[in-house]
């Protein structure tokens, strides 16, 4: 059988499939017809008005406003501080702007910005607020400041103290009648007076050294904290480690003191026995000690005579203390209690403490 040429064979005739990118074809149906078919494997594009996204939709990191969050955050903390409150407001600043710039930072997350921005501000607010509480406290205790409104003070009322005197005197005389007058005359005596007496006094203070009046307000600042004699209060006036005072002032400042020395003697008995374990001998020896609060001997019986202890119960804690550190036969801890060189406690204390230990 010779070959037909119009025979169809598989190289000439493919089989009926559908080919990419084709409309339609022969086996197709009519929903197929006319419908663009994408290469299988080729790559898809998103849409050229879409934001770039991290998974889960958010968005990537700013990383100039995480700059100013840091900046401004350490500015806020340098800011409270006076020592380094100028440091601290350069960074605030610093944050402040570098947040306005996060906010322009296209396709990034904005909150870190805003933080930044918040924060700054809220932290220069918060450190000029500290540098005037921390000035009033300074020039409130500041001595030199004191004296200077109190010499102002001073001099206004001695320029204006005469003046209110002689005016009046004058008002009198043209108010009242010439019998008045002759009976006034005692009186504008004592007005003139007053007014040198009072003008003299202010003059006096003024004349004052300031070191003088400064220690004097030390000396009362010290007592009010604590206890003091009169030998330990004129110590740390004078003392390289305390006031600096020179002696003169130091003695100025002594002798216009109101103190009742006695309580304060009492006042510092009952500190002793509040931190630690004392005899009524021990201490009397503490309160009188030149290396120990320096009170006269009259000053010490004061105190120990009148503060409220029980010895019975301080030889106890004394021996509780001993017995806590170390340990100690019960000769050696009554000997301890009771000897001069120890607790100083009678011989009726330091056995009630070995009785109920």
């Amino acid at each position: 059988m010779t070959e037909n040429g119009n025979t169809p064979t598989p190289e000439n005739n493919p089989p009926n499939t559908q080919s990419y990118g084709s409309y339609g074809s022969q086996s197709g149906t009519s929903q197929n017809r006319g419908a663009y078919q994408q290469p299988y494997g080729a790559p898809t594009y998103g849409t050229p008005a879409g934001d770039p996204q991290q998974p889960g939709g958010k968005k990537p990191k700013n990383i100039v406003g995480i700059v100013a969050l840091a900046l401004s955050a350490l500015g806020f903390m340098l800011g409270l501080f006076p020592v380094t409150a100028l440091f601290g407001w350069l960074l605030l600043f610093a944050g402040f702007v570098t947040g306005i710039v996060g906010l322009f930072q296209k396709l990034k997350e904005k909150i870190t910005s805003i933080i930044a921005i918040a924060l700054s501000v809220v932290g220069t607010i918060a450190s000029i607020i500290a540098i005037v509480i921390f000035a009033a406290n300074t020039f409130a205790n500041d001595p030199e400041f004191e004296q200077m409104i109190q010499d102002a003070q001073a001099s206004v009322s001695a320029a204006t103290t005469p003046s209110a005197s002689a005016t009046s005197p004058s008002a009198a005389a043209e108010t009242s009648p010439p019998a008045a007058q002759a009976s006034t005359g005692t009186v504008e005596t004592s007005s003139a007076v007053e007014p040198t007496s009072a003008a003299a006094d202010s003059n006096a203070a003024a004349d004052v050294p300031r070191q003088h009046t400064n220690a004097l307000k030390e000396a009362r600042s010290y007592l009010e904290f604590s206890s003091f004699s009169y030998a330990g209060l004129y110590d740390q006036l004078t003392s390289e480690y305390g006031g600096k005072y020179p002696a003169e002032a130091a003695q100025y400042a002594m002798d216009n003191l109101e103190v009742d020395w006695n309580a304060e003697a009492l006042e510092s008995a009952e500190s002793y026995l509040e931190f630690s374990a004392f005899s009524y001998a021990g201490l009397y020896e503490q309160l009188t000690s030149e290396y120990g609060e320096q009170f006269t001997p009259e000053e010490a019986q004061y105190a120990v005579d009148n503060v409220e202890a029980d010895w019975n119960a301080e030889a106890l804690e004394s021996a509780q203390s001993y017995m806590e550190f170390s340990s100690m036969s019960d000769d050696r801890l009554y000997e301890q209690l009771t000897s001069e060189y120890g607790e100083q406690f009678t011989a009726e204390q330091a056995q009630y403490a070995m009785d109920n230990l």
